[in-house]
């Protein structure tokens, strides 16, 4: 296994830890957004191991705001880290897979590709590029024997967030790691091998639901804001669906000749 990555530190720890398990791994410092770095990458792949077999595009750098108040600058890098290095690592996979009889390539999303959440522009349209892309080298790499896949995790601690409950989840909880890495494993198995152009969502269910709770599940219901739009909600359907109001009707008097 091939580690790349820009945090030397990190991504050594990662190697020597596969190493210690029984695996075999090796740290390459690697800046995925730029383009002399993954052909550097490929060409020292290229004399040691022959090329990949699979690829796992995982980079990640995001600066929160709204399009109002994110800068050009953060706009840029997000997307060059998230997204164009999507594009150039598969850019120099395909024809190496090719000539190896075909691959796999996964590429990691975020359910944020699909609802959206205060001041995340750069993060949600990049994760929604990665999912757009993967369908296309999807439909691209199927005749050459490239399946490409996608995971979309949702609540994922990462380093410093301890694992715990999640409010947003209906599950309850947020997620572990290795339930990322356990349908990135079968994503790259022969169990998935006829699988191109999805995307897998590990979200506990979040995105399932249309209920944000303020608090933790209970028995006291949902969020007063919740009342007030469920309420909202009841008072416009029995407007738009009840029966049309009729006018009183005119009662005569049936009045005879004599």
């Amino acid at each position: 296994m091939i580690i790349a990555d820009i945090l030397a530190e990190q991504g050594t720890q990662v190697a020597e830890e596969i190493c210690r398990r029984g695996g075999a791994a090796r740290f390459i410092h690697t800046d995925v957004s730029r383009h002399a770095d993954i052909a550097n990458l490929f060409e020292n792949l290229r004399k040691t191991h022959g090329g990949p077999d699979i690829l796992v595009n995982n980079a990640y750098w995001s600066a929160r705001g709204s399009v109002e108040t994110l800068s050009e600058e953060d706009w840029d890098r997000g997307m060059d880290t998230m997204v164009k290095s999507v594009f150039l690592m598969s850019k120099y996979a395909f024809p190496v897979m090719r000539n190896r009889g075909g691959g796999v390539i996964i590429n990691v999303s975020s359910v944020h590709a699909r609802v959206a959440w205060p001041e995340y522009a750069v993060y949600s349209a990049a994760k929604a590029a990665i999912e757009s892309l993967t369908r296309q080298m999807a439909v691209d790499g199927g005749p050459i024997g490239i399946r490409v896949n996608c995971v979309a995790p949702g609540s994922i601690p990462i380093t410093d967030q301890p694992p715990g409950q999640d409010w947003r989840v209906p599950m309850g909880r947020r997620g572990k790691p290795q339930e990322v890495a356990g349908v990135i494993r079968f994503l790259a198995s022969d169990e998935a091998a006829y699988m191109t152009g999805q995307t897998l969502t590990i979200d506990g269910g979040m995105t399932a639901t249309l209920a944000q709770p303020t608090a933790p599940h209970s028995q006291a219901g949902i969020s007063s804001f919740s009342r007030r739009a469920v309420h909202s909600w009841i008072q416009s359907a029995r407007r738009i669906f009840a029966p049309p109001r009729r006018s009183p009707a005119k009662s005569y008097d049936n009045q005879q000749g004599s």
